[in-house]
């Protein structure tokens, strides 16, 4: 119309577009597209962004699958009681948030899985790392044992130190006990702690515990193909489930086996939630998963392997790197070793128990020793007491200053009595009376032990009520006919 010499107003009743618009356009120069930002708008979320912020940066630091999702930040502002009330916008607002942020930050890049179906009674296993702070806040490597029922979209984990085989079974076990049933049918992939050697045609030489613990459970284990665990999405997706929504923010472990134990609770607090696809609670769809589930066992299996070893000129067995104490008749001989997730038990040739020991999984420069067994030795040495590691670590400083001063006879005599007290279980109490009474030789140690550990005699107080003594007199009469007779003569 422009071109055609029609006014503005002829344009304007033609196209039923306002005079101004018109204007608008007829006197525009520029008709390059728009490149200027938009200005934000202000929204709800805003005085909740910063906390959102620094909590993602502070993820950049953390295990790359233990960072806040979306949801978990949702859920977070809306349940902690210091953001309460704050929250005003839909979870969708702060997911939209939290992934353009994230993608800022550090580019993250998400992948999708195939849904499939699955029969209930079925299972998937699978390890996964996840971080945690050990008790000395050190940020530690474990391992996330997980199982997953896909017909029900139910899972349960359990943390391990490692993923061998006797953590494996253990963490499996643990599980089962709980949900009280053992599925039908478990996949697995090709861990090297259930499977030896992948033959032809799928077929598998299993680990002998493993194979024992199948037998002893009555489940058919399958495993996937070489290199495809996209065959087991379901517990793969859990593995990662569980991590962002139970290790987020990053947790403190101090006693695994009480954290397991709180674990299972969260995983059945998180089956009361809509199955995506079904819209029916997770919790309604396990029972269902669970009834077609075998029974437990009658006896408990014991996760345990037995390895013949051979102790050193210490009576120490050496096992994975790291060295055992045994008992001092022990050295250079064989013995036998019971391997379970946490401990290890050193038996003699009849099976019988010598030591207990926790299992250490870091490999130790000094040996792990039990110093209970080696004490009445040691005490025969007096001089060489000083320098073991007992005396060193384990030892209270005021009798470490007391061995150091005293002499030779000093201190055997005092081993020789401090020995049998550190087997009682009483070095406390004995600690006690050094540290109280300022104690520097044996001899006054003697006495106030004697006086904690021996009985209080009292002496028998006598009754008013006492039996009438009738007094004994002496008959002389005897005694005079004696003397008479020697008068007589």
């Amino acid at each position: 119309e422009k071109f055609e010499g029609l006014s503005l107003r002829e344009i304007s009743k033609r196209t039923g577009h306002h005079f101004n618009t018109v204007k608008k356009y007829v006197d525009k120069e520029n008709w390059n597209e728009e490149t200027k930002p938009r200005k934000e708008r202000s929204s709800k979320l805003d005085e909740l962004k910063p906390i959102i912020d620094e909590w993602l940066k502070i993820d950049l630091k953390m295990p790359r699958k233990q960072r806040h999702t979306g949801t978990r930040i949702y859920d977070r502002l809306k349940n902690e009681k210091e953001y309460k009330g704050k929250l005003k916008v839909g979870k969708q607002t702060v997911i939209s948030y939290v992934t353009k942020t994230k993608q800022e930050l550090c580019k993250s890049v998400y992948d999708t899985a195939i849904l499939g179906y699955h029969p209930y009674g079925q299972a998937q296993v699978d390890f996964g790392e996840v971080y945690a702070f050990n008790e000395l806040g050190i940020m530690t490597k474990f391992h996330e044992l997980v199982i997953s029922f896909p017909a029900s979209n139910a899972g349960y984990a359990q943390i391990c130190k490692t993923q061998n085989a006797e953590c494996l079974l253990e963490a499996m076990q643990k599980i089962f006990e709980y949900i009280g049933a053992v599925p039908t049918r478990i996949l697995f992939d090709n861990m090297s702690s259930a499977v030896v050697k992948i033959l032809p045609k799928g077929k598998r030489n299993l680990a002998n515990n493993f194979e024992r613990f199948v037998l002893h459970h009555g489940f058919k284990a399958v495993f996937c193909n070489p290199n495809k665990g996209q065959e087991k999405g379901s517990v793969e997706n859990k593995v990662g489930y569980k991590r962002r929504n139970f290790f987020v923010p990053v947790p403190t472990i101090i006693d695994l086996n009480k954290f397991n134990e709180n674990l299972l609770i969260q995983c059945d607090e998180d089956l009361k939630r809509e199955h995506y696809q079904k819209k029916e609670l997770i919790c309604e769809l396990f029972a269902e998963d669970i009834s077609e589930m075998n029974p437990l066992p009658v006896e408990r299996f014991r996760v345990v392997r037995i390895e013949k070893i051979k102790t050193d000129n210490y009576s120490f067995a050496r096992f994975e790197n790291n060295r055992y104490s045994t008992s001092p008749e022990y050295n250079r001989c064989e013995l036998w070793l019971e391997i379970g997730a946490d401990i290890i038990r050193v038996l003699d040739e009849k099976y019988r128990e010598i030591v207990i020991h926790t299992r250490c999984y870091s490999v130790k420069t000094e040996p792990i020793i039990d110093w209970t067994k080696y004490l009445v030795a040691i005490s025969r040495k007096p001089n060489s007491f000083r320098y073991t590691s007992f005396f060193k670590d384990e030892l209270p400083k005021v009798w470490q200053e007391y061995f150091n001063k005293a002499d030779f006879d000093e201190r055997k005599k005092m081993l020789n009595l401090l020995v049998p007290i550190i087997l009682d279980g009483k070095l406390l109490e004995a600690t006690n009376i050094m540290f109280d009474n300022k104690i520097d030789n044996f001899d006054n140690f003697l006495i106030f032990y004697r006086n904690l550990i021996e009985p209080e005699k009292t002496v028998e107080i006598v009754t008013k009520n006492t039996p009438i003594q009738i007094p004994y007199k002496q008959d002389l009469s005897v005694y005079k006919g004696l003397i008479g007779g020697l008068d007589n003569e």
